[in-house]
């Protein structure tokens, strides 16, 4: 068994990020999320029950009124929106147009004037130029799709003045690989790779020597569609089919798995996460 501190942690999530990209042509964040109908659809979910999911992430985290947070990867004001009414400012960093506009809309339809807005990817982001730390919280909400893990680390931790966390897959295999195991081979000819990028995380902070703390809470999630039709066109997309015989097939499986009630389709879908998280010294 080889001696997990010989191992270069940076390079492991590099050839991972990089077999996604080979394997995904929406493998980035970025491109991920360029289809304005597909933000505005995850805008919606995660605006459900008074932006219910996003308040238990942030009761997670140590926030006061005087706070200036900055928020990687903020998508349509997952936790930024939120956020904006408990803290002194929040920086939104967001590199999709979509989701942007997204944001820009909440923003505007809460009246909110406490958040400034950042279209760049993190590495992009020049610290001296386009922020103006430190920051007394910096948080990463499944949003490190990043090339390079060690610089988005070190660039979080150097504006940050107190804490930084990160939100992140903790299954062995991704949320998305977990919903279609029973279909999987049958779809690409293949069983689903696992996916072990917590570990990575927490492995290299121990590397960089950031004592870093780890918590592993389950996150249930329900997608609404209004159609079996859109379920199809929704699913087939995330899943990236291309084949009519791959189409057939998912269609099989979710009219079995999916729930019908007053003419809207249901999926159900169980994922750890991981809060990953760090104090600064002094």
């Amino acid at each position: 068994m080889q001696d997990s501190s010989a191992i270069d942690w940076n390079e492991v999530w590099k050839e991972r990020e990089k077999e996604k990209r080979a394997q995904d042509e929406c493998a980035s964040c970025a491109a991920r999320w360029s289809d304005p109908a597909r933000c505005r659809k995850f805008d919606h979910m995660v605006k459900e029950d008074n932006w219910r999911d996003a308040r238990e992430r942030i009761s997670a985290m140590k926030i006061d009124p005087d706070s200036r947070v900055l928020d990687i990867g903020a998508g349509p004001g997952t936790l930024a929106i939120p956020l904006s009414g408990m803290v002194r400012h929040v920086t939104a960093v967001e590199p999709s147009s979509g989701m942007l506009e997204c944001l820009h809309n909440n923003i505007r339809d809460s009246e909110i004037h406490n958040i400034t807005t950042i279209q760049k990817t993190w590495e992009d982001v020049d610290i001296q130029r386009d922020l103006n730390p430190p920051y007394d919280v910096v948080v990463a909400s499944y949003s490190l799709g990043v090339p390079d893990l060690r610089d988005a680390i070190e660039k979080m931790d150097a504006v940050s003045r107190k804490y930084v966390y990160i939100f992140w897959f903790a299954d062995l295999v991704s949320p998305r690989h977990r919903q279609y195991l029973e279909i999987w081979e049958e779809l690409f000819g293949e069983q689903p790779a696992t996916n072990r990028t917590p570990n990575i995380i927490f492995n290299l902070l121990y590397q960089m020597g950031v004592s870093a703390n780890v918590e592993i809470s389950r996150a249930d999630r329900t997608i609404s569609f209004s159609s079996f039709d859109e379920a199809v066109d929704d699913q087939r997309e995330v899943l990236h089919l291309k084949e009519e015989r791959q189409i057939a097939v998912l269609k099989k499986h979710l009219q079995k798995t999916l729930q019908c009630e007053n003419g809207q389709y249901f999926m159900k879908m169980q994922s750890s996460q991981a809060k990953i998280w760090w104090e600064k010294e002094g």
